[in-house]
C-alpha cells in the first residue's frame, strides 16, 4: 500500500473531514431536548449506579481513590473507546449510498467518528473529571499531562479495531451484532468497576497487556501524583500503533471490494 498517496488523498480531500464531523455531531444530539448534556449525563447515571451499586452495597476497594473518581475515570475513556469502535464498525454499511456514488478516502469517515469521540471526551474531561478532581483534591499536573497520550491511545486502538471489522462487517452483517457482546465481555475483563489489586494473580498478565487497564490505571495513578511506568507507556503507545496501522492496511486493501459488497 502506497502509504504516501494515502497522505496526500486525505489532504485533498481534508474539507471533508469537517463535513462529516459536523453530520455526525448534529445527528447525534438533533431533536433532543438535552443535546449535548447526553456527553454529561450518561456518564453521570453510569457513574451514580456504580457508587451505589459497588461502593456503597458491594463496598468495592477503590485504592485509597474517592469511589466517583474511581468510576469517573474509568467510564468516561471507556466511552470514548466504544464511540469510535461501534460506529467504525458499520461505517461502510451506514454509508452504502454514499460510498456507492461517489469516490472519496473512506477512512475520512472513521476519522470522524474518532473527532465526535474526542469531542466527547474532552466535554466530560472539562466539566466532570476537572471539577470533581479539584473537589476532591486529586487534580494534579500528571492527570493533565498524561491525558493527551491517553485520548490518542484509546481512539487510535478503537478506530484500527473498527477499520479491520468495518469490511467484514460489510460482506457478513452478524458482525455488527457480535461486538457488543464482545465489548460486554471486554469491559468487564477490564478494571472499570474493580481495581486491578482485587484480580487474582493468574489474570495479573492479562490486565498488563489490556490497552484500556493501562488506560484506566494510568488515569488512576495521575490521581495520586503518579506518573505511569515507562513500561506501560510503551506498552499502550505500541498497542495503539499497531492497531491503528494494521487497521489502515486492511482497510485499505478491501477499499476496493468495498463498493461490490453493498
Amino acid at each position: 500500500m502506497d502509504f504516501a498517496a494515502l497522505l496526500r488523498s486525505l489532504w485533498e480531500y481534508r474539507l471533508l473531514l469537517w463535513v462529516f464531523c459536523k453530520r455526525d455531531l448534529k445527528g447525534r444530539y438533533t431533536q433532543t431536548v438535552l443535546g449535548m448534556g447526553w456527553v454529561l449525563l450518561t456518564p453521570l447515571i453510569t457513574v451514580g449506579v456504580f457508587v451505589i451499586v459497588f461502593g456503597v452495597m458491594v463496598k468495592v476497594p477503590t485504592d485509597g481513590l474517592p469511589t466517583i473518581m474511581f468510576y469517573l475515570v474509568a467510564v468516561i475513556p471507556w466511552y470514548a473507546f466504544m464511540n469510535v469502535l461501534n460506529p467504525s464498525v458499520q461505517m461502510i454499511e451506514g454509508n452504502a449510498g454514499l460510498i456507492t456514488k461517489v469516490y472519496f478516502p473512506r477512512l475520512l469517515i472513521g476519522g470522524s467518528y474518532a473527532v465526535g469521540a474526542a469531542v466527547d471526551f474532552l466535554i466530560a474531561y472539562v466539566l466532570l473529571i476537572t471539577p470533581f478532581a479539584i473537589g476532591y483534591g486529586v487534580w494534579t499536573i500528571q492527570l493533565l499531562l498524561i491525558m493527551p497520550f491517553l485520548l490518542l491511545s484509546t481512539l487510535m486502538i478503537g478506530l484500527g479495531v473498527g477499520l479491520i471489522l468495518a469490511p467484514v462487517n460489510a460482506r457478513y452483517r452478524d458482525v455488527k451484532h457480535f461486538v457488543p457482546l464482545g465489548l460486554q465481555l471486554f469491559y468487564y475483563s477490564t478494571p472499570a468497576i474493580y481495581p486491578v489489586s482485587a484480580v487474582p494473580a493468574w489474570a495479573e498478565p492479562w490486565y498488563a497487556v489490556n490497552p484500556l487497564s493501562l488506560v484506566i490505571n494510568s488515569y488512576r495513578a495521575a490521581m495520586v501524583g503518579q506518573w505511569p511506568s515507562a513500561t506501560t507507556l510503551w506498552t499502550l503507545g505500541g498497542m495503539a500503533v499497531v492497531c491503528f496501522v494494521s487497521g489502515v492496511v486492511v482497510f485499505q486493501r478491501q477499499d476496493r471490494q468495498i463498493v461490490d459488497t453493498l
